[in-house]
């Protein structure tokens, strides 16, 4: 009968019976076949070779302690078992094409609240690893010996979670022709960890390596065993594959047979204005209330008017600055007249304010009236002074629409960060739609401040109860601090009742038939001790809320990030393409003489921050733009299923310096531009970012409407040094990419520099090249 056993499986047995007679709580390393594949295993220490390739290194330790084996059983060559001692941790490997460990907590362990158990169960073979892939953003591809990416992920992502930080639950890395991916199908709960390799050679032989090698980024992941969690095994799923996007093809295969999958063909069926999306660029509209400077028709006489009404409550700073001008001695400035208008915006919002917010009135209806009764009463009294009312408005007007329709832009998803722009003029939102665009306000339940503190932020001002009663309740017992620190972050499954009316009555006043959900789908799963809500619980609450938005309204939904945990209901996403970064350097935060200022948050119709250039500085520019630092991972899963672009603090047009790259992996990976306006900026079909705008349209138009519902299947570098590169997708389509200053060859066509050219499926080609001074 033992000729029967392979021989691997001999070997490994007969090595724990010899164990086991010597009385050893040193366990033997397991063997696991599968036909041709081989995989050997340390379940004391969980270091892994797989067909002669070094998958984990040997560093397996829970709760900071190393543990020895127990009740190690095989009783098939695919599959093992065994207890982790003293943590009582059982663990399960099976090989099925895959490699899967299961990790379990036994019922009889004693978790505090505020003292997981936790599990160190990864550490990169450092020293045969050539690079990382990881799903930080779109996707990044890191050297593991170049210096500068050591030193950013130490400072910016070491300790990041893989729900909210990493972009979806898997990494690849690279050995030789080989690349491993590890999929973490329990994504919750989990760190990742990024240091400088230590160990390795000592004295003179360790002298000489470091004069001709670099240091070795390392990387760690753990994972906790929480109060909350404690019933859900962690699970991991290992590969192997022969290309950078094997391990997002596995994950996009894995979500497909789970269930998880919803493309975006099926969504269209549900939901046919999800039509208007496909080849639609990104735009948000910029400033909030009823009257612009472009308005005003008599500015003396306003002005006048203006000063000799009591009943309008003007600033310090505008009593005097106004106050003391004479017509025919003095000349209002450009200064002049945007206070003088924004003192009377905020003059009439005072005049006519909405209710308080209360758990039974959401007050939209009472903010619709008030937008009515402002516009009503300005109209009333100063009519005179002014433009029509219809054609009114800072972040929506008419004549906006009117442009962009006269630059020939017939996709857009038009975007308001607050909804009374739509209040004062519905009328302009209808237009829009019968444009042929979407019209999305942004919305968020996420975290809630008291009256006073910033009544600007509308979608913060939630009731009391709220506020309170669905704040999160950390581990040590303390509230969650909301958005930079203010007010409290909500738990997506309180109070679902009030947030679903509230999406009712905005939609409705508004005539939106988009939304713009933020914080929803970035996967920021959380703890909640106030009702017992685990990270899992949560990211479901969080599906649950947006598909709930899709399936019960007629509005083509968006969230952030779209990270790959939650991304129920959603058709785009803003915020991969481009992140956020540098938040605290005070270069591009505080130094306003910096070329890489970003800009104040000011003035409020066209904040400095979003429409002001800048430069990226050293080592964002490199580290995030470069293209060769850069990989498809989101869009080999999600091409088809998200539409994702830029994170609307970065629009295309807001970095000088890397302008180009960016515009190129946009078309090469088939994403859209974003682009924001003002009224000013939309004053005529030729102004400056229109025609940024008509450009891109140009490119991405006929391009996504060719490949909007195929899968993202292959990508490649066609030279050395990743100047020229390729995407291709299900149809065979391919978009070719150049992204040096010079003109070059590939299989018998030119590319011009900076350009990108397409070829369909169905033979037609597309060119565009990048005009970063346009």
């Amino acid at each position: 009968m033992s000729l029967l056993i392979p021989v691997p499986q001999r070997c490994a047995l007969l090595s724990l019976l010899l164990a086991t007679i010597a009385g050893s709580p040193q366990a033997a390393e397991i063997a696991l076949s599968d036909g041709e594949q081989a995989v050997t295993l340390d379940p004391q220490t969980l270091s892994i070779d797989w067909n002669n390739v070094q998958i984990n290194q040997a560093t397996l330790r829970i709760g900071g302690k190393t543990q020895t084996v127990t009740e190690l059983r095989q009783s098939a060559a695919q599959q093992a078992s065994w207890t982790l001692m003293p943590a009582r941790v059982r663990v399960r490997a099976s090989l099925d094409q895959t490699l899967s460990l299961t990790f379990a907590i036994d019922d009889t362990v004693t978790i505090a609240r505020d003292q997981p158990v936790t599990l160190a169960w990864f550490d990169l073979p450092h020293q045969a690893t050539r690079t990382l892939y990881l799903p930080f953003s779109e996707g990044m591809r890191v050297p593991t010996d170049h210096p500068v990416w050591a030193q950013y992920l130490q400072q910016h992502h070491s300790g990041a979670n893989t729900t909210q930080n990493l972009k979806m639950p898997f990494w690849t890395t690279r050995q030789g022709d080989t690349f491993i991916s590890y999929h973490l199908v329990t994504a919750t709960n989990n760190q990742l960890t990024f240091t400088e390799a230590a160990e390795g050679p000592t004295g003179v032989q360790a002298q000489n390596q470091a004069q001709n090698e670099k240091p070795q980024l390392d990387m760690q992941a753990s994972h906790q065993f929480t109060p909350l969690n404690r019933s859900q095994d962690f699970v991991v799923r290992i590969s192997l594959g022969d290309n950078p996007l094997s391990g997002a093809k596995q994950y996009r295969q894995w979500r497909a047979g789970h269930h998880q999958a919803q493309p975006l063909a099926a969504k269209l069926q549900h939901n046919p204005a999800l039509k208007k999306l496909i080849g639609a660029s990104q735009v948000y509209l910029f400033g909030k209330d009823v009257l612009a400077v472009q308005d005003v028709k008599d500015w003396w006489g306003l002005k006048n008017w203006i000063m000799s009404h009591p009943e309008l409550t003007l600033s310090k700073e505008a009593t005097q600055e106004l106050g003391n001008l004479k017509q025919g001695q003095d000349w209002l400035s450009r200064y002049h007249k945007q206070l003088l208008v924004n003192s009377l915006n905020t003059a009439l919002n005072q005049l006519f304010p909405a209710e308080p917010v209360q758990l039974n009135n959401n007050t939209i209806e009472s903010q619709f009236n008030a937008a009515q009764l402002r516009k009503l009463w300005l109209s009333n009294q100063a009519g005179r002074y002014l433009t029509p009312p219809d054609s009114w408005g800072q972040g929506l007007a008419s004549s906006m629409i009117t442009n962009l329709q006269a630059a020939g832009l017939s996709k857009l998803w038009l975007g308001l960060d607050n909804w009374m722009p739509a209040f004062y003029q519905p009328q302009v939102v209808d237009q829009a739609k019968s444009a042929g665009y979407l019209v999305a306000t942004y919305d968020s339940y996420n975290t809630a401040i008291p009256a006073g503190l910033n009544d600007g932020w509308l979608t913060a001002q939630l009731p009391g109860e709220m506020r309170t009663g669905c704040a999160i309740k950390q581990a040590n017992g303390t509230k969650k601090k909301g958005f930079r620190g203010h007010g409290f972050y909500l738990n997506p499954n309180c109070q679902r009742g009030y947030v679903e009316q509230r999406i009712r009555d905005i939609t409705r006043f508004g005539h939106f038939d988009s939304l713009f959900l933020d914080v929803d789908a970035t996967a920021m799963a959380r703890e909640d001790y106030r009702d017992g809500t685990s990270e899992q619980q949560m990211l479901h609450a969080f599906n649950d809320r947006m598909q709930w938005i899709a399936d019960s309204t007629s509005m083509v939904l968006g969230s952030e990030d779209g990270n790959s945990l939650t991304t129920r209901g959603i058709a785009f996403a803003h915020g991969l393409e481009t992140v956020g970064f540098g938040w605290s350097d005070p270069d591009m935060r505080n130094n306003r003489q910096s070329p890489y200022y970003l800009g104040r948050w000011y003035p409020d119709h066209r904040p400095d921050f979003f429409f002001q250039p800048a430069k990226v500085k050293a080592p964002y520019q490199t580290l995030l733009f470069a293209p060769q630092f850069r990989i498809p991972l989101y869009q080999a899963v999600f091409h088809d299923e998200v539409i994702n672009s830029h994170h609307w603090h970065s629009d295309s047009l807001k970095f000088s310096n890397v302008r180009t790259e960016r515009d190129l992996i946009g078309m090469l990976y088939n994403t859209p531009a974003m682009v924001h306006l003002s009224r000013e900026d939309a004053a005529s079909p030729d102004s400056p970012r229109i025609k940024a705008l008509r450009h891109y349209q140009d490119g991405y138009l006929p391009l996504h409407r060719a490949l909007w519902d195929q899968p993202l299947v292959d990508f490649r570098w066609l030279d050395d040094e990743g100047w020229l590169q390729q995407t291709t997708f299900d149809d065979g389509s391919r978009v070719i990419a150049n992204f040096s200053g010079q003109a070059r060859r590939y299989q018998q066509q030119t590319v011009p520099p900076q350009s990108i050219i397409a070829t369909l499926s169905d033979g037609e080609v597309i060119r565009w090249q990048s005009q970063p001074n346009l």
